[in-house]
């Protein structure tokens, strides 16, 4: 008898098939990352004023994350049986990544702690390290480097936006 493999290989020809059920922890990390960011510390609003000298509104931020939030969610929840949509869990690994990463910097460089660290590290690197693992299997060379870098491209009309 012979054990099936948890994760299937990608058919011939590179096209993409349904992702695991464990993508949803990609939205469940964004929610809990949301919920550190607000209750943390002393906020990432405070935090960003303080540490950077550039505020991220409360009004804005609460807006970002009202449109973000639902898009994130249900994107992810369509794209595990949508192929159109197979790099959104790519897109969405890499802004979470990103997002860790800057919180890790901005802790090292003002010495102190920035609110959605703790799920940063704990929550986005691993989760989406998996995920971008996964999308090289999952997804054709071509089509996984547009996902990332539309993550990229993202994060920073985010952080432009966030920050204007």
């Amino acid at each position: 008898m012979t054990a099936t493999p948890a994760t299937p290989a990608p058919p011939v020809g590179g096209a993409c098939f349904a992702w695991p059920w464990w993508i949803l922890l990609l939205p469940l990390a964004y929610l809990a990352h949301l919920a550190e960011e607000w209750w943390g510390g002393e906020g990432v609003a405070a935090w960003t004023a303080r540490a950077l000298g550039r505020e991220i509104s409360l009004d804005r931020f609460l807006i970002l994350n009202a449109v973000a939030a639902p898009l994130a969610v249900g994107l992810t929840v369509v794209a595990r049986r949508r192929p159109a949509l197979a790099g959104f869990p790519v897109l969405f690994a890499t802004v979470v990544v990103v997002n860790a990463g800057l919180h890790l910097l901005g802790s090292l460089a003002t010495a102190s702690y920035s609110p959605g660290l703790l799920t940063g590290l704990a929550l986005y690197l691993p989760v989406g390290a998996t995920v971008l693992a996964a999308g090289v299997e999952r997804l054709p060379a071509p089509r996984y480097a547009r996902a990332v870098a539309a993550g990229l491209l993202i994060h920073l009309l985010v952080a432009l936006v966030a920050f204007a």
